[in-house]
Order: structure tokens, then sequence, then C-alpha cells
């Protein structure tokens, strides 16, 4: 800027230097004139940079004030709501442990497997009987009697209700099938095609019942390998805990010997509360505040170290609570994986025709209106269940707990 006022200047003195000496007394005055506002420019232009200067020198004070004020509302922050996503993800962790298992949607299902009568209008007991009559598989009205005898026997033992419904199943269809080989190698001519026809008439049912049992036995495993995920992220979350109570000044509580993990986390949770921490913090704050009442923010933040080492490891805290929303939404895709494999059992009960009609308040149903009444039944405690477990467990929430942490974390 100095340099271009300079050869203004310098060209203005030439310029009017050449023309003074063929007009030499006419422009004199206009020559000292124009050297004047020359000058006058210059000094203006260098005024004008002095004050940008100063501007620029006091805003970088200015702002330096307001870092060390900003970053230590920065950790302040982050800490509080970090205190928060503690609370929130331990609770929907005991939430979702908890709804593992839901009872009317389980329930439901389960008695899908009932051989006694079940929601699709059989009996297993009435099938094999009547599958056996029909068929004839002995010519002997003695033998007949006998057999069915033993069925009932079978059926009604205490050994077979012992078991699963599923397991039941099984369980009677071969044990009744052997006798029945047994007792028709005694006959002169045994007429095996029979008892083919009457393993063919029972395989419709086993094959149900084996599908469904595919079902529940991988959704048994699924359930108990999310709650053993689930009990190691508490741990891994207990484990944080612990660390960040040691920064904030607190001490972990002891374990009662006979507490539950969950009744564990609750009464931690219940000291580590949001309440304590800004208290904490608060006295923190207080301890480099002058008479005047101005906070000496950059001395708080460079001897309060183990509030800054806290900030700082807040996203392990945050990574806690994303693995659990992997779990989360991981629980939903296996649940509906095991919703789909039982409407395929269904779908095979009804291919084969076992589905029997039933009366329904006051009507008597088709097989078809069975079959429908049953795969809609189904699909709505699902929702019910599901929509159960969205709403006490609020992840939006959980997420923009996250989001709230990483806004003051990265600031």
């Amino acid at each position: 800027m100095k340099k271009i006022f300079l050869l203004s200047f310098m060209i203005a003195l030439t310029t009017w230097s050449t023309f003074a000496q063929n007009n030499p007394d006419s422009v004199k005055i206009f020559r000292l004139e124009q050297e004047i506002e020359v000058l006058k420019n210059y000094n203006e232009s260098l005024q004008q940079n002095l004050e940008i200067t100063n501007k620029a020198i006091t805003d970088l004070v200015i702002d330096k004030n307001i870092s060390d004020e900003t970053r230590w509302t920065s950790i302040k922050s982050s800490i509080i709501h970090s205190t928060q996503i503690h609370k929130k993800l331990s609770d929907d962790i005991i939430n979702l442990k908890s709804r593992m298992t839901d009872q009317e949607y389980q329930g439901f299902i389960k008695s899908l497997g009932s051989i006694e009568g079940g929601p699709l209008g059989f009996s297993l007991e009435e099938v094999i009987m009547e599958s056996a009559k029909k068929i004839g598989i002995f010519e002997s009205k003695t033998k007949m009697d006998r057999f069915l005898d033993v069925t009932n026997n079978i059926l009604s033992s205490p050994l077979t209700s012992g078991i699963p419904f599923v397991s039941q199943a099984f369980f009677a269809s071969n044990s009744l099938v052997n006798i029945a080989y047994s007792s028709m190698l005694t006959e002169k001519k045994p007429d095996f095609e029979k008892l083919g026809k009457f393993e063919n008439e029972l395989n419709k049912y086993l094959v149900y019942f084996s599908a469904l049992d595919k079902a529940n036995t991988l959704n048994q495993s699924s359930n108990y390998d999310r709650v053993v995920l689930l009990e190691n992220l508490q741990l891994e979350l207990l484990a944080k805990l612990n660390k960040d109570m040691a920064k904030l000044g607190q001490k972990m509580p002891e374990r009662i010997g006979s507490e539950t993990l969950d009744a564990y986390f609750n009464r931690v949770l219940g000291e580590f509360s949001k309440e304590n921490v800004e208290r904490h913090l608060n006295q923190v704050e207080r301890k480099y505040r002058s008479s005047r009442g101005q906070v000496n923010y950059a001395a708080l933040i460079q001897n309060e170290t183990d509030l800054k080492n806290y900030s700082n490891q807040i996203n392990g805290t945050v990574e806690l609570a994303k693995k659990f929303i992997l779990y989360y939404d991981n629980f939903f895709e296996l649940a509906d994986n095991y919703q789909i494999k039982v409407s395929e059992a269904l779908d095979l009960a009804h291919q084969n025709g076992i589905i029997q009609g039933k009366k329904s308040n006051g009507t008597v149903e088709s097989p078809q209106q069975v079959y429908d009444r049953i795969s809609r039944t189904l699909r709505d405690k699902k929702v019910v269940r599901d929509n159960g477990i969205k709403d006490s467990i609020n992840i939006a929430d959980l997420k923009q707990k996250i989001e709230k942490v990483d806004e003051f974390r990265f600031m």
C-alpha cells in the first residue's frame, strides 16, 4: 500500500514539474494543492491500516478469552450429556433383555405346537386313531383295538406330557409306528403297504411340527446369544463407568453378593446421576471464580486434567451406545426371520391339508378361514410385541443423545 502511494506521489511531482517548466506562473498554486492532496490520502491510508491492525489485535485477545470459556463449556456439556447416555443405555439394555421373550406372542406360537386340539383344529391322538382305522393297518379287530389302546396310553402318559409340545408329536409317532411294525410282523400276510400309507399320513403332521420346531429352536438359540451379548455390553459399560466416576471424584459402590447385574446398574446410576455430576462440575468452576465473579477458564482447563481426560474419552461411551443400536436392529432382524419361519410352518400345514375347520364365535370356520385367522393373529401379536419394545426403548432418543455429545465433543 505504501509503495502505491509513493509511486503516485512521484508521478504527480514529475508531471507537474514538466508542466511547470512550460507554465511557470500559472500552475504553482495548483501543484502545491495536488501535492497536499496526495500526502493527505497517504496519511489517511496509514491511519486505516493502523486501525485495522489494532482491531485485529483486539479481536485476537477477545477470541482467546472466548476460546477458553467455550472449551470449558464444551467439556462441561459433553460430560453432562454423557451421564445421560450412561443412564439411557443401561435402561435400554435391561429393557431389551427382559423383552426377549414376550409371553403373549411366544405363548401363541407355543400353542401352535400342541398335539391336543391346538389352534389348527386337530388332535394328534384323533388323527392317529382315525388314520389307523381308515387305512385298516390291522385286519384283526383285536389287534386294532389293542393298537388304539396303546396309542391312547402313550399320548396320555406322563412321559409324553413331560416333553415339549413339538417333541411330543415325534415321540408318540415314532413309538406307535415301531409298535405297528412289530405287531404286523406277527401276522401271516403283513401288509406293509398299508403301514406305509399310515406313515405318510402321519408325516404330513410331522413335517409341520418339524418346521415349527426348527423355528423355535433357532429363536431360542438367537435369544440366548442376544442375552449374552447384552450382558457383555453391560460389563463393558460397567468398566467404563468405573473409570468415569473416578475422574469425577466418585467411587463406584460395591456390588452386593446376591444383587443381579440389572439391579446393581440401577443402584450405581442412581448415584452417578446428571444432577450429582452437574453439582460436582459447578463446585470445580467455583474454585476458579474471582471475587468479581469472573472465572479463570484458562487455569481451570489447565489444572483439571481429569475432566479433560473424561471429555476426551467420551467416545468410548458413544461407541458402546452405537454397539447397542446394532444389537437392537439385529434383534428385530432375527425376530422378523423367526416370524417368517413360523409362517412357513403354517404354510406347510395349509398345503398338506392338516388344518381342520372349527367353531369360532358361534360359527364354523373352514380350514382356509382357520389358516387366515391364525396367520393374521400371528402378525398382529408380533406387531404389538415389536411396538411395545420400540415404545419403551425409544432408540431415537438414544441416537439424539449421542449426537448431542458429539456436537459438544468436536467444538
